[in-house]
C-alpha cells in the first residue's frame, strides 16, 4: 500500500517535473521565436524601409536637379547641376550598398530576406537606367544641345514611375513581412499564454506563476511601446518609455526614447526660433542644412515695405513699455496679413516692415498678386490698430494722423544666404528690393497709400484694380519707372468711381503733353466727383509751378525724385 501511494506519489513529481520542463522547453522556444521576429522588424525591415525613403527621396532630388537644368541659361549653375547630381547619385549609390550588407548580415539561406534583396537589385536596376538617362540630360544641357535635352525630358519621368513602381512594391513588401511578423509573434505570444496557463495550472502554483510573469514581462514591453508610439502620433513629444529589459524589446524601447528627445528637440528649436525668423525658414534649416550654406541666386520675386505714419506722435504721448507694447501689436497685425497671404517677413526695421514672395515659398507666377492681397489686408488690420491706439491714449489719440504707406515692387532679385561668419541671414537683395522702398517712400509724395511697380501690375493681371501714377526716376537710377497705384481687388467696392479713374487717366496724358489748361480741367472734373483725392492735388500743384517754369521742349514727363 506504501509502496503503491510512493510509487503514485514519484508517478505525479515525475508528470509534474515533465510538465515544468515542457513549460521551460516551450518558453524558451516561443519567447526566441518572439525576439527572432522583433529583431527581423528591428534589424531588418524597419531599416530597409528608412532606406528605400532615403533612395526615393534622393532620386526625386536628381529629377528636380534635371528638371531645373530645363530653365537654367547660365553655365556654371549648369555646372552646379551637373555636379550635385553626381553628389545624390553617389548618395544612393553609397545607400545601396549599406542596405545590402544589412540584409546580407546575419541572413544567409533565408528565403523572406532573399526576397528582399531580389527587389532591392530590381531597384537598383530601374535607378542605374534613369541614373544613365539623366546623365544623357546633363551631357546635352551642358553642350547646349536643348533639342535633344527636351527630347529626352518626358523619359525622365517614365524612369522615375519605374523607380517608383520598384520601391512602392518593394516597401509594400517590406510592410506585408513587418505585419506577417507581428502576426506570428503575437499569434506565438497569445498561443504560450495559453500552454503556460494549462500546463502549470496542472503542475502548479508556482510554475504558473512563472509562466505568467514571463509572458506579462513580453506583453507589457510591447503595449508601453504601443502606448508610447500612440501618443507620440498624437502629438505628445513628452512620452517616455520605460525601459524593463535588456532585450531587443528593451533596445527597440531605448531608441525609441532616443528618438522622442530628437523630436522634442527639433520642435523646440523650431518654436523657438520661429518667433525671430518665418517658421518656414527654420524648417528648412532643420531639415535641409545646406540651406544655410552662404549664396544666392537670381529670381523673379516680389518685395514690400510697410511703413506706420504717424508713430512719431504716438511716442511723445506713451511711456517706454506701453510703446514697445503697442509697436508689438502693430507688428503682429501686419506679419498676420503678411503670413495669411503666404509672405515671409524679412526684418523689422523701427516702425517699418520688410517682406518678400516668391520660390521657395509660393508659386513663381502668384508671388506678385499675394503681395498685393496682403497690401490691401495690412490696411483693413490698420483698424484694428487705431482702435488699439484710442483704447491707449483715450481722449490724447483724436487728432492723430495713423496711416500706412507701402510699396511693392517685382523684379529680378538676389536670393540667399547672405551675413557674416558670426550671423546669417536668408534674404533678398537688388533694385527691384530698392525700388520698393523707394515706392513707400514715394506715396508721401502723391498722398497715395499703397504704390506698386510696373512689374508687379503686369504680374498681378486683372485681380486688382489699379491706376497708373507718375513715370517717376528714383535717386540712384537712371532709367525711369511707372508706377501705379494699388486700390482695391477687382469686385470689391471701388476707392473711385469709375469715371474720376478716366479722367485722372485722361489727366495724365494731357500733362506729359505739356497741355496744361486740358489737364487742370481733367485733374479738376476728377476732384469734382471724389474730392478726397490727393494725387489730382499733386498733379494741379505740379501743372502751377510748370506753367510759372516751363519745362524744356523735350521733356519726356518723367518726374525726378531726388531723395530716398
Amino acid at each position: 500500500m506504501h509502496l503503491n501511494i510512493a510509487h503514485k506519489i514519484f508517478s505525479i513529481a515525475a508528470v509534474v517535473l515533465a510538465l515544468m520542463i515542457t513549460v521551460a522547453v516551450l518558453s524558451i522556444r516561443l519567447t526566441a521565436n518572439i525576439s527572432d521576429e522583433l529583431d527581423a522588424v528591428t534589424g531588418k525591415y524597419l531599416p530597409v524601409s528608412d532606406a528605400m525613403s532615403e533612395i526615393n527621396v534622393h532620386i526625386l532630388e536628381q529629377g528636380v536637379v534635371l528638371q531645373r537644368l530645363f530653365v537654367l541659361e547660365n553655365k556654371t549653375a549648369m555646372s552646379r547641376g551637373g555636379k550635385r547630381f553626381r553628389a545624390l547619385g553617389e548618395r544612393v549609390a553609397a545607400k545601396f550598398i549599406e542596405t545590402r550588407y544589412l540584409l546580407a548580415e546575419g541572413s544567409k539561406g533565408q528565403r523572406k530576406f532573399k526576397s528582399l534583396e531580389n527587389g532591392l537589385t530590381g531597384i537598383d536596376k530601374a535607378y542605374r537606367k534613369f541614373e544613365v538617362h539623366g546623365w544623357r540630360l546633363v551631357e546635352a544641357r551642358e553642350k547646349g544641345n536643348r533639342e535633344m535635352f527636351e527630347q529626352l525630358l518626358p523619359d525622365l519621368n517614365k524612369n522615375q514611375d519605374a523607380i517608383d513602381q520598384a520601391i512602392a512594391a518593394l516597401r509594400l513588401h517590406v510592410e506585408e513581412l513587418n505585419t506577417a511578423a507581428v502576426q506570428r509573434a503575437d499569434r506565438d505570444e497569445r498561443f504560450l499564454l495559453k500552454i503556460s496557463i494549462i500546463l502549470t495550472g496542472l503542475a502548479m502554483v508556482f510554475g504558473l506563476g512563472f509562466a505568467t510573469l514571463v509572458t506579462r514581462a513580453v506583453v507589457r514591453n510591447v503595449r508601453n511601446l504601443v502606448a508610447g508610439t500612440q501618443a507620440v502620433e498624437s502629438g505628445d513629444l513628452d512620452t517616455e518609455v520605460p525601459v524593463i529589459t535588456d532585450d531587443e524589446i528593451g533596445k527597440l524601447t531605448s531608441s525609441f526614447n532616443t528618438m522622442v528627445v530628437g523630436l522634442r528637440l527639433k520642435e523646440r528649436i523650431q518654436n523657438t526660433f520661429g518667433k525671430y525668423m518665418d517658421p518656414r525658414i527654420v524648417s528648412n534649416l532643420l531639415d535641409n542644412p545646406e540651406f544655410a550654406e552662404p549664396g544666392g541666386e537670381n529670381r523673379e520675386m516680389t518685395v514690400l515695405f510697410i511703413d506706420l505714419k504717424g508713430f512719431t506722435s504716438i511716442s511723445e504721448k506713451l511711456g517706454p513699455n506701453d510703446l514697445v507694447k503697442l509697436i508689438n501689436d502693430f507688428f503682429t497685425l501686419m506679419t498676420e496679413a503678411i503670413s495669411d497671404n503666404k509672405g515671409v517677413v524679412d526684418k523689422y526695421m523701427g516702425d517699418a516692415v520688410m517682406a518678400y514672395w516668391g520660390p521657395p515659398f509660393t508659386g513663381a507666377d502668384e508671388h506678385a498678386a499675394l503681395a498685393c492681397k496682403a497690401a490691401l489686408e495690412a490696411l483693413r488690420r490698420l483698424e484694428t490698430f487705431r482702435a488699439d491706439v484710442k483704447t491707449k491714449l483715450g481722449a490724447a489719440a483724436d487728432g492723430l494722423d495713423i496711416d500706412l504707406r507701402i510699396g511693392v515692387s517685382t523684379g529680378e532679385m538676389i536670393v540667399g544666404t547672405i551675413g557674416s561668419k558670426a550671423s546669417m541671414n536668408f534674404t533678398v537683395m537688388g533694385d527691384p528690393v530698392n525700388l520698393g522702398s523707394r515706392l513707400e517712400g514715394a506715396s508721401k509724395a502723391y498722398g497715395t497709400r499703397v504704390l506698386i511697380s510696373e512689374r508687379t501690375c503686369e504680374l498681378a493681371g486683372d485681380l486688382f484694380v489699379t491706376r497708373e501714377i507718375d513715370l517717376i526716376r528714383v535717386k540712384g537710377k537712371a532709367l525711369p519707372t511707372r508706377v501705379f497705384e494699388l486700390m482695391a481687388e477687382r469686385g470689391a467696392q471701388q476707392v473711385l468711381p469709375a469715371p474720376a479713374l478716366d479722367g485722372f487717366h485722361s489727366g495724365i496724358d494731357a500733362y506729359r503733353h505739356q497741355q496744361w489748361e486740358t489737364a487742370e480741367v481733367a485733374f479738376r472734373e476728377c476732384l469734382e466727383l471724389s474730392p478726397d483725392d490727393p494725387p489730382s492735388v499733386v498733379y494741379l500743384q505740379r501743372i502751377s509751378h510748370l506753367k510759372e517754369t516751363p519745362p524744356p521742349a523735350d521733356w519726356d514727363g518723367v518726374w525726378v525724385f531726388e531723395t530716398k
